[in-house]
């Protein structure tokens, strides 16, 4: 299969990963994305693909490490920096030595330097994963910098570990002296690498001010080759290319910054650019992961020559004692440092070290390093080397998955925000104010309503921001069965053809809205079902009914349209508002109240003929002109609460730079007529014209 399409059916993958997560949102993103990579890897697409550890350093690890490092809160990790350090090094020397040993004890017919280069394979921790699993608990800050800290270092001192087992396995001489300095020299060049390349890149950026050349383009791709660059020049110094990377990615956050319109924009599309950076490369580790473990489980597990009970106790064995090692690795430092009684008090934090530290892709792309051959001898325990390392690394992300949210805290609760909400209501009630104007225009009156309803979708997207995530899928069912029943109810009035298509048009553009402001959030597996499948299983049902919508369009809506309506409305949110009275005994009490509360608010507004038309409106440029009136009145409302002291400069500054974001992105609406729009204006046009013949 060509280069093109195994890109494309990745994306696609990736792109897949991302749906899967938000349907089933319990069930962590990287998990799903290892399940998709073994099931690519059973396939041709999994088989076309050659896994090349060095590439995968370089390519995927080193630009994710330097965003790790660009990122990094570095003055409280270095707060736990001794633990840090000890755990990048001498926890993965521990954990070499202590699998290494064990292994040869079980399989004496594998030679101790390859039981070493496995060892080393297992020491470092997964940066990637540990970030995947942990961002939803609430975790200890004090264990999360260690695990971060970690995470940018260790990996370095596992690969070169494993590159010293390895000349060991080759040459049969092993010095642990000469390890241990060369890893210290290691380390020491790739932090010089680090400092010259961002030296260099500091004067290149001198040099391009100078002459008064700057571009946002040519700095975003300047700061992404920098990880590049820094893995391969400590390369060829025989350096750690890692550790390059990630001093690179501090040294990069760490530059004076310069308060311009220049430097705002560059921030704005490198943060936009990282975000989608960090997210695709974070999505090909773990497809990746789930390919090799596709391609290195069954061959060794169909082989005759091993028992896969035997195999699996293997398995179990090594994964119970690196956890085993690392915890007593971590409660030594505890006890040496604080004392027997504060560390038993600790339990927790040591617990939640231990099993955050979790292994990934670097594990498996670094046992791939193995030779195949030793001094021209097939070597032939290479693939079960391979098979034991996959599985180890899998099932500690399966026992990380399990345990961590058992000992945190529970998930984390988001920052309410209730300065925020006061500010947008005090804006309604100016725009409300505004409409006892009785000189408005209807069209006036219908832009008004439609910007005071964009301001309530608002507080309701704070309001649903501010709930933990269970919390948030409870109420993103509920809106999923309103959205359900609402669109039942409008089918059931076309079929009985109570209203046209330019009516059904309106009503269901309408409801789009709301399901859009439900999907942008994470879905549970019930609002995935109403919303979408429900959806795609009444086109299959009754696919004549929706050609003719689609057919008999109708750009205009009347009077009669709109009265129509109305009736419908109603009679969907009776209907609503019985089945929320039946879900009080399955979902909290308040989200309810909330739900009744805002459908009896619409149902009012309806009554006074201005909901229909607050959607019709919002096409028409008289809305983005009381848009912007909108916001001129949030901007006056903000600047009251700074100078009351309400609100602290950086909540205002923060609250102007959303309403700069909302009010740009309001001004760049076309103003011109939709493709669609003008298509059918000529078609109808083109009828006319055959009528009047």
């Amino acid at each position: 299969m060509g280069l093109i399409e195994i890109i494309i059916i990745l994306a696609i993958s990736i792109t897949l990963s991302n749906v899967l997560a938000k349907v089933f949102p319990s069930f962590p993103i990287f998990m799903i994305q290892i399940i998709i990579g073994i099931i690519l890897g059973l396939t041709e697409v999994g088989s076309s693909i050659n896994f090349e550890p060095e590439v995968f350093l370089v390519m995927i690890i080193a630009p994710l490490l330097f965003r790790e490092g660009e990122t990094a809160d570095i003055p409280s990790i270095l707060k736990h920096f001794g633990l840090i350090l000890l755990l990048a090094f001498g926890g993965v020397i521990f954990t070499l030595f202590g699998l290494g040993f064990v292994l040869h004890s079980i399989l004496p017919a594998i030679p101790i330097a390859a039981c070493l280069a496995f060892g080393a394979s297992l020491g470092p921790t997964d940066a990637v994963a540990v970030s995947s699993l942990a961002k939803r608990l609430n975790i200890p800050e004090s264990v999360m910098h260690v695990l971060e800290g970690e995470g940018l270092i260790n990996d370095a001192t596992g690969v070169t570990a494993f590159q010293f087992a390895v000349a060991a396995l080759l040459t049969g001489q092993f010095s642990a002296a000469d390890a241990s300095i060369s890893l210290l020299e290691s380390s020491i060049v790739g932090v010089l690498v680090g400092l010259a390349i961002i030296w260099v890149k500091n004067e290149i950026i001198k040099i391009i001010e100078r002459i008064s050349a700057q571009d946002v383009s040519a700095y975003l791709l300047i700061e992404l080759i920098l990880p590049f660059v820094a893995y391969f020049i400590a390369e060829l110094f025989h350096a750690s290319g890692i550790i390059a990377a990630v001093v690179t990615g501090v040294l990069q956050a760490t530059g004076f910054r310069r308060v311009n319109l220049f430097e705002a924009q560059l921030s704005n599309v490198t943060e936009s650019s990282w975000s989608t950076i960090s997210f695709m490369l974070n999505a090909l580790v773990f497809v990746f992961l789930g390919i090799e473990l596709s391609q290195v489980f069954s061959p060794v597990w169909n082989s005759r020559n091993y028992s896969n009970v035997h195999l699996l106790g293997i398995v179990l064995l090594l994964t119970a004692l690196l956890f085993v090692l690392r915890f007593l690795f971590v409660s030594g430092f505890y006890i040496v440092t604080q004392g027997w009684k504060k560390s038993h008090a600790q339990l927790r934090d040591r617990l939640l070290l231990t099993f955050g530290g979790v292994k990934g892709t670097v594990s498996i792309a670094t046992i791939f390093i193995l030779p195949t051959t030793i001094n021209g001898i097939e070597f032939p325990e290479r693939s079960l080397l391979l098979f034991i390392t996959a599985c180890v690394t899998f099932l500690t992300l399966i026992i990380g998955m399990v345990l961590l949210p058992i000992l945190s805290e529970g998930e984390v609760v988001p920052p309410t925000d209730p300065k925020l909400m006061l500010i947008l209501r005090e804006v309604i009630s100016e725009l409300y104010d505004d409409l006892e104007n009785k000189d408005l225009s209807e069209k006036e009156r219908f832009a008004m309503l439609a910007v005071i309803a964009n301001y309530q979708g608002r507080i309701q997207l704070v309001f649903n921001n501010s709930m933990p995530e269970s919390a948030q899928q409870e109420f993103q069912e509920i809106q999923a069965l309103i959205i359900s029943v609402e669109r039942d109810g409008l089918d059931e009035s076309f079929r009985r053809h109570q209203i046209d298509s330019g009516a059904y048009r309106l009503y269901s553009r309408f409801i789009s809205n709301v399901s859009e402001s439900v999907t942008k959030q994470m879905l549970s597996l019930l609002s995935f079902w109403l919303i979408f499948v429900r959806r795609i299983i009444r086109v299959l049902l009754h696919p004549k009914m929706f050609w003719q919508r689609r057919q008999n369009r109708k750009e205009t809506v009347d009077n009669q349209d709109i009265s129509s309506l109305r009736k419908i409305f109603v009679r969907n949110s009776e209907a609503i508002l019985d089945s929320l009275e039946n879900l009080r005994d399955v979902y909290d009490a308040d989200l309810i109240d909330f739900f009744v509360d805002e459908r009896k608010n619409l149902m009012k507004q309806v009554s006074g003929h201005g909901l229909f038309g607050t959607y019709l409106i919002q096409q028409d440029p008289l809305y983005a002109k009381e848009l912007i009136r909108g916001f001129y009145l949030e901007r006056k409302i903000i600047d009251k609460y700074e100078v009351d002291e309400d609100i602290t400069n950086f909540a205002a500054n923060n609250y102007r730079h959303q309403v700069n974001q909302l009010e740009s992105y309001a001004m760049r609406q076309p103003s011109d007529p939709s493709i669609s729009f003008v298509i059918n204006r000529q078609r109808q046009k083109k009828r006319a014209k055959e009528k009047n013949y």
